[in-house]
């Protein structure tokens, strides 16, 4: 029990040194950190050799592996242990990670719908008065949205130039005569693409948005009113956001599923406009872009 203490105060110390980790990264990191808490020795103090063992025997995905092992690199690096064994199995559990995504890729091409369902789909939620599913699918498929992006707080245009305050870390969906524009302060990459502002030129969500407004009984502009909101009217953690999304988009899919479907038929289309569009959109270069999102990509 010592020797885990210890390890736990040296954890703590590495993430104090670390202040460039994101926080979603930190978080991580002290998560995948407790699944090391049966380990007969720390990981500063084992062996490579059992601490690969250690990570084989679990019951864990392989992403979850990898992601253990990148710990222990990153620990054992900072305080000046070995790491060349660990490392050699880390190229190893990539490889077979980067197997089991060519094989799931293969399996997508023929489940995935096309855009025109999707966009089907959007229109269907429209004439239905699915306001808050409209709005969903609608921004997905404009801004390649990630699911944390959609976290926004919706205003009047008059107050718009109160944002891009340094530090502000809310997103915001901001209603103007006949366009909307959306301001991203927290999204996944933040930190290597900064703020992000798109105009939304679409006078289907504007009404979307009103109605929504409407529905829930409040008031643009006094009263607070996120997009995904508890019944209460609060915001909504990540876990249930994600959920939230799926149960308005075409079969429940996910976010990456949409963006797959968007970037492999503009890939083979070879429209780099649009493919540009989404990376910009996305902030994720256009080389990640067709490794993880084109079904056909390597």
């Amino acid at each position: 029990m010592y020797i885990y203490i210890m390890t736990d105060s040296q954890f703590q110390s590495y993430l104090a040194v670390n202040t460039q980790l994101a926080e979603r990264t930190m978080k991580s990191y002290s998560n995948i950190f407790t699944k090391f808490e049966n380990m007969p020795k720390n990981i500063l103090t084992a062996s490579q050799t059992n601490i690969i063992n250690y990570i084989d025997e679990q019951d864990v995905s392989t992403n979850t592996k990898l992601a253990m092992i990148n710990v222990v690199i990153n620990m054992r690096r900072h305080y000046d242990k070995e790491v060349n064994k660990i490392t050699n199995r880390k190229l190893q559990l990539a490889d077979d990670y980067s197997q089991i995504k060519n094989n799931i890729k293969e399996e997508k091409k023929g489940e995935l719908p096309t855009s025109k369902q999707l966009i089907a789909h959007e229109n269907r939620l429209y004439l239905d008065g699915e306001w808050l599913g409209f709005i969903i699918v609608h921004l997905m498929r404009k801004l390649s949205t990630r699911n944390k992006d959609l976290d926004l707080k919706i205003l009047p245009a008059d107050r718009s130039q109160r944002k891009g305050v340094a530090g502000d870390k809310n997103n915001y969906l901001i209603i103007r005569s006949n366009n909307a524009q959306v301001i991203r302060n927290n999204y996944k990459t933040f930190k290597q693409y900064g703020q992000k502002k798109n105009l939304v030129p679409s006078r289907k969500l504007n009404r979307a948005v009103k109605e929504m407004i409407a529905e829930r009984d409040l008031e643009l502009g006094k009263d607070d009113i996120y997009l995904l909101s508890t019944k209460g009217g609060r915001k909504m953690n990540e876990e249930s956001i994600a959920k939230k999304i799926r149960a308005y988009t075409f079969r429940g899919l996910s976010e990456s599923d949409y963006n797959k479907v968007f970037v492999s038929e503009f890939a083979e289309m070879k429209d780099l406009k649009k493919l540009e569009k989404i990376s910009n959109n996305r902030g994720t270069s256009l080389e990640v872009l067709l490794k993880e999102y084109h079904l056909d990509g390597v």
